[in-house]
């Protein structure tokens, strides 16, 4: 904590302002740290407005906890910003609190607590980590941009018009492939779930999944890419001892289709290796083709 502010003691109401932050070295979405530490806290959301920036997903959020017989209601916000001693980045908790039964006196004064703060001389750089770039011709030029902790690399594919690429970064000091991308030139009859069908099927061979319901992502940040679609599906081993989350992305942009998968522990398990995979994998489809990500 970095900062408390209270009224004073002969108040009528009272209100109290908490700043705290965490410095982390990887890059991940201000909402999905805020869910953490909320789930630490005990706090229950009764209220959310998320929105989307180039440094990722944060979220407004109140939120509801008892103590005793006194409920306190608390309005949450996040700020990040890049830190050039540590190389990684700030995340800023700003919240503002009162009692249950001053919130209609007091949510403007909450709401201007959480709002008026600000960095001083804040970086224009926001995120924890550099961003990297690579380019493919398929046949045309296609590139996308993916953190600086990830390494790519080609498999040769003795294949027309179709190209596979792994990302890997190091968990406990070791290398691990988490990321599979493919991008290919098809029929023009062909279709997401054809797309969705056929790379999928790799999975179902080595591991027991719910198959991933794809959803249409109708607000796409990635004015480049023609339909987006997401999915996301429990997934264990056959011997039933590991058990991982597949975030997948299916996307047109131009003539060229793609799948993007990431492979990860459970939020429950392992939260920030899970939100490092969620958010690079973000990264990389909101950065296809699209250099106003940078």
């Amino acid at each position: 904590m970095i900062g408390l502010y209270r009224t004073s003691e002969d108040a009528d109401r009272y209100l109290e302002v908490v700043v705290a932050y965490e410095t982390l070295t990887k890059e991940i979405n201000g909402s999905d740290w805020l869910y953490h530490i909320l789930e630490l806290m005990g706090e229950t959301i009764i209220d959310k407005q998320e929105s989307f920036f180039e440094s990722g997903n944060y979220t407004d959020v109140l939120t509801k906890k008892t103590f005793g017989d006194e409920t306190m209601i608390s309005r949450f916000k996040v700020i990040k910003d890049s830190d050039e001693e540590s190389g990684g980045a700030n995340l800023f908790l700003i919240k503002a609190t009162c009692h249950e039964k001053n919130y209609i006196a007091l949510h403007e004064d909450m709401l201007q607590s959480i709002s008026w703060l600000f960095i001083i001389n804040g970086n224009e750089w926001k995120l924890a980590e550099i961003l990297k770039s690579i380019t493919i011709k398929i046949p045309d030029n296609l590139y996308f941009y993916y953190p600086g902790s990830w390494s790519v690399r080609k498999i040769d594919i003795q294949m027309e018009n179709f190209s596979h690429y792994v990302l890997s970064r190091e968990i406990e000091r070791k290398p691990k492939t988490m990321m599979n991308l493919f991008f290919m030139i098809l029929n023009k009859d062909d279709t997401v779930q054809f797309v969705f069908e056929t790379m999928y099927k790799r999975i179902a061979k080595i591991a027991s999944t719910t198959i991933p319901t794809l959803v249409k992502v109708d607000n796409v940040f990635n004015k480049h890419i023609d339909e987006l679609w997401h999915g996301e599906a429990q997934a264990t081993t056959e011997d039933n001892l590991s058990h991982t989350v597949l975030n997948v992305y299916v996307g047109k942009t131009g003539g060229v289709w793609f799948y993007a998968e990431a492979i990860s522990p459970r939020q429950e398990d392992s939260f920030y290796i899970w939100a490092v995979n969620k958010r690079a994998l973000e990264i990389v489809v909101n950065s296809l083709n699209n250099s106003d990500l940078i």
